[in-house]
């Protein structure tokens, strides 16, 4: 039967403590659904409180045209009245946006202190007791300086040396023209051929042998002509 009782008491405690957790996570919901639709509407609040801006300047602007326009030239005011509202009408203009946020915040504010409220009544304050030992400690300490002085004496010794270069640059001879091509004149190269033909008939007496005789001035004529043309004939 105790065990039973203390079942019990453990699983409603643990229905409390669920329960609890979630009117937490609702809360949290809450919060960050309030802040999302915050930042959803905060570029929307501004370009309304432009708009209204835009617009009351609008209709300034048309109120003054209209009492130029249609109203007599009032008697002209002092100057005093005009220098305090010149310094009024900038202050105006600049509380005016402000005033309008205010008023817009106003009921964002409300419940997120409504919010904080729950959420401070829901949580559960737990104190904790916390002891603390101090411990002290002493320490000594002895410090010993030895200084030690030492002189070291340098001696520099510089040596300059000079020394002189001579550089002789020798121009080789210019190479000797080549030769010229190869060249025969031609009553050289005649007298030559002839001589090669009293040769030929003296040694063989083949004068009288026709065909020796032309096929000596066949040669010869072959010859000379390729001699030309190879162009050693000048």
């Amino acid at each position: 039967m105790l065990l039973l009782l203390l079942l019990l008491l453990l699983l409603l405690l643990l229905l409390l403590l669920l329960l609890l957790l979630l009117r937490l996570l609702l809360l949290l919901l809450l919060l960050l659904l309030l802040l999302l639709l915050l930042l959803l509407l905060l570029p929307l609040l501004l370009l309304l409180l432009l708009l209204l801006l835009l617009l009351l300047l609008l209709l300034l602007v048309l109120l003054l045209l209209v009492l130029l326009l249609l109203l007599p030239p009032p008697p002209p005011p002092p100057p005093c009245l005009l220098l305090l509202l010149l310094l009024l009408l900038p202050l105006l203009l600049l509380l005016l946006p402000l005033l309008l946020l205010l008023l817009l915040l106003l009921p964002l504010l409300l419940l997120l202190l409504l919010l904080l409220l729950l959420l401070l009544t829901t949580t559960t304050s737990t104190t904790t007791t916390t002891t603390t030992t101090s411990t002290t400690t002493t320490t000594t300490t002895t410090t010993t300086t030895t200084t030690t002085i030492t002189t070291t004496t340098t001696t520099t010794t510089t040596t300059t040396t000079t020394t002189t270069t001579t550089t002789t640059t020798t121009t080789p001879p210019p190479p000797p023209p080549p030769p010229p091509p190869f060249t025969v004149t031609k009553n050289v190269f005649t007298q030559w051929l002839l001589l090669q033909l009293i040769t030929h008939i003296g040694g063989h007496a083949c004068f009288t042998n026709s065909p020796c005789f032309y096929g000596i001035l066949t040669t010869t004529v072959h010859v000379y002509l390729r001699h030309i043309f190879l162009g050693h004939l000048s």
